[in-house]
This record gives C-alpha cells, sequence and structure tokens, in this order.
C-alpha cells in the first residue's frame, strides 16, 4: 500500500488484493454494526455504554441514539467500500476523514478478537494480528497526510 498525497487530495494505492482484504472486513463489520448486541462481543467496543455505572440510564441512551449510530457507521462504511471500487482511490480531504472512524472501528473488532485490551497489550504475529498492524498504518498515514498544511 501506498499513501501519497497529491495537491489536497490524498491518494492510495493498494497492492494486490488489499483493496479486497479492506472490503472483506468492510463487510463483516456491517454484520457486527447491523447485529444485535450482545450477538458478537465486540459490538460492546462498537457501542459502549454511556453510563457504565448506571445501566438503566444506559439503555435509555442506548434506546435513543444506537439506529442514529447505526446508520451513520453503516453509511459511512458503504462510502469507503464504494470508493475501493477505483483502481487508485483518490480521497479529498473531507472524504479521507470519513474513513478514520471506519478504521479505528475495524481495528476495535479485530483488536476484541485478538484479545488486546490496551495499547500495552502485544499484536500476535497472525494474519489477524498483521491486519490489525496494517489498519494502524494506513490510519496514521491518513491522519499525518491530513495534518500537513
Amino acid at each position: 500500500m501506498r499513501v501519497s498525497r497529491r495537491g489536497s487530495e490524498i491518494v492510495l494505492e493498494f497492492a494486490e488484493g488489499e483493496a479486497g482484504v479492506l472490503r472483506s472486513l468492510i463487510d463483516q463489520y456491517l454484520e457486527v454494526v447491523g447485529g444485535t448486541p450482545g450477538d458478537d462481543p465486540s459490538h460492546a467496543r462498537l457501542f459502549p455504554a454511556a453510563y457504565r455505572d448506571d445501566a438503566a440510564a444506559s439503555d435509555e441512551f442506548s434506546r435513543y441514539t444506537r439506529s442514529g449510530l447505526v446508520d451513520r457507521k453503516a453509511a459511512n462504511a458503504a462510502q469507503v467500500s464504494l470508493a475501493l471500487d477505483e483502481e487508485v482511490v483518490h480521497l479529498p480531504p473531507e472524504q479521507a476523514e470519513r474513513w478514520l472512524p471506519l478504521l479505528t472501528d475495524l481495528r476495535l473488532v479485530i483488536a476484541d478478537r485478538l484479545g488486546i485490551r490496551s495499547d500495552d497489550d502485544e499484536v500476535p504475529d497472525t494474519p489477524a494480528g498483521e491486519v490489525y498492524t496494517w489498519l494502524g498504518h494506513l490510519q496514521e498515514s491518513l491522519v499525518v497526510l491530513l495534518e500537513e498544511p
């Protein structure tokens, strides 16, 4: 993967197969996001309790906000997936910024499956660990380029 800047745009050039991996992760993510709370353990990391010490208040908050959060997460994921149809992805800054929450969420789901709970936890040397690290590199590259003047 190569991430660069051309004028104000951020350009993503994925190596063979990388865009397909990302699209597959997005498809799996959409299943988790659209699922029922409790169906997948990573769901709690994507939709943390609003009030950790008050389950009733947290449930009420979730009842009023969850549908909107699901819709936003799904729409954002669909937009990123659609961008992957291009061989080389050109992103204006506002579109590149939309990738960041999705990349964070994808890493949260993978971290949950790998048992990673904090920055101090070691990333296992497994294919899933490599994907987790690769997503982090993509995310960091986007942040660095978005911060450039």
